[in-house]
């Protein structure tokens, strides 16, 4: 466990309830499994979900999700640094270190996941009159990704890769629209601004970010977070975007199914379209 997470468990083990000290017994004892989720960890200690939820608010996080990132985000950081990519590594090595670090960062981000969380998002996202993505730098790949994939249900979807259309388009949106924030730190000024835009527009909010206390997660109405697998190469640093294409694949997948036939039409309809394209004759 995260050492700074330790002493803090510590130094108010003294002022916690008992149920609130079976968790953190367990907490000091075990190593806290990456699939492990609320219910099997109240299950675990014997205690309600709401004793788990409360236990994580008093060591500072928002919920039991953000105080499990920082444990399996420690973990990561621990593992990374003995998968180091190194000059004496064949390629095949370097493959398998490269995959092998995407798919930890797929595992861990799952573990994070939460069925209310998901819900509650596909709902938003279903009952918008316009849906946009907004993403800066390699997150607005992804933004761009999920765009393209949102196209194919029956929603009106806004994306741009400029960002002074993105402002334009952000100050629009209304209490009845939403948006999806994608950020890796969740501290860029600008993603920063277009959050504060939507708040002030009353837009619902679904962020994406590897960080569960940067200021954009005080802006979201809801979170998700995406683990970052780190490979080293010399100083240069690997940062990943795969949990992030994943989660907007997890958003777009449950939306097309809670649109049902609506949406297998759509896409029916625009198949037969780009299938056009190939029957053209010079």
């Amino acid at each position: 466990m995260e050492a700074k997470i330790t002493q803090r468990i510590k130094q108010i083990y003294p002022q916690l309830g008992s149920s609130s000290q079976k968790i953190a017994d367990y907490l000091l004892k075990e190593e806290l499994p990456a699939s492990m989720t609320l219910a099997e960890i109240a299950q675990a200690c014997q205690v309600s979900l709401a004793t788990v939820s409360r236990f994580a608010r008093s060591l500072g996080f928002k919920n039991f999700s953000q105080l499990k990132w920082a444990l399996l985000h420690q973990l990561t950081q621990n593992e990374s640094t003995n998968e180091r990519v190194t000059q004496a590594d064949n390629s095949l090595k370097v493959a398998g270190k490269v995959l092998a670090a995407n798919m930890t960062t797929l595992k861990e981000t799952f573990a994070l996941l939460n069925e209310v969380d998901l819900t509650q998002a596909v709902k938003l996202i279903c009952s918008a009159e316009r849906l946009a993505f907004f993403g800066l730098g390699g997150s607005n790949i992804v933004a761009e990704d999920a765009y393209h994939k949102f196209l194919r249900v029956p929603l009106t979807v806004l994306y741009s890769s400029e960002y002074h259309l993105a402002l334009l388009q952000a100050s629009r949106l209304t209490a009845k629209d939403c948006a999806i924030l994608i950020s890796h730190t969740g501290n860029n000024q600008d993603i920063l601004l277009l959050a504060k835009v939507l708040r002030q527009n009353q837009v619902p909010a679904i962020v994406i970010t590897s960080d569960p206390e940067s200021p954009l997660v005080r802006l979201g109405t809801i979170c998700f977070y995406s683990i970052s697998g780190n490979l080293h190469f010399q100083s240069q640093a690997f940062i990943s975007m795969t949990s992030q294409l994943a989660l907007t694949d997890c958003l777009y997948l449950l939306t097309a199914r809670s649109f049902g036939t609506a949406a297998t039409v759509i896409y029916d309809h625009q198949q037969a379209i780009v299938d056009l394209r190939h029957h053209f004759k010079n």
